[in-house]
């Protein structure tokens, strides 16, 4: 969960702990929570307020429903005598980070998967200076492909290299 999610998952918490306060508060008999929304019919503003908040919150928890709806379900399958065994496609984009990050003279990298029945990897890579491109390129083809053969057991029908970057001599190459 992204940082930005769990703030705004804990602004809905705090708000929704507050209304249970109040609400219980006034079951006992406590006027500050009817006081506040009489307030709120002579003073425009508290009310649009609360309204616009309430209502941006609840789009913004519709919007992190909607995005974790869309997480790829597809998996890669292997038929053993006891049974399948599935490996989810973000289990092997993070071994393929992992693995391709390992290689000298890569600073970062971007997974995606397009097929999965033969498996066709999509690496964007950031490069560090003064290392030969197309080396280096067949050098991640390969090493990926042995990676995912040897740890995974899969057979890779193609892994695209798209170079989108190699640091200036002038930028520091820590990880």
């Amino acid at each position: 969960m992204a940082v930005l999610d769990r703030i705004i998952l804990s602004v809905v918490i705090v708000v929704l702990l507050v209304m249970g306060v109040l609400a219980a508060a006034t079951t006992f008999g406590n006027n500050m929570l009817l006081d506040w929304l009489i307030r709120i019919q002579t003073v425009k503003l508290d009310g649009f307020l609360l309204v616009l908040i309430m209502l941006l919150l609840a789009l913004y928890l519709v919007l992190m429903l909607v995005n974790e709806l869309k997480t790829d379900k597809r998996a890669i399958v292997s038929q053993t005598p006891l049974g399948d065994v599935r490996i989810n496609i973000q289990t092997i984009s993070g071994l393929v980070y992992q693995a391709v990050r390992a290689i000298e003279g890569v600073k970062d990298a971007k997974v995606s998967i397009g097929d999965v029945q033969p498996l066709q990897l999509n690496l964007k890579l950031q490069l560090l200076p003064d290392y030969q491109i197309p080396q280096l390129a067949e050098t991640v083809q390969a090493s990926i492909r042995d990676y995912l053969q040897q740890i995974v057991g899969i057979e890779v029908a193609q892994v695209n290299v798209t170079v989108f970057g190699v640091l200036s001599s002038q930028e520091p190459k820590t990880s």
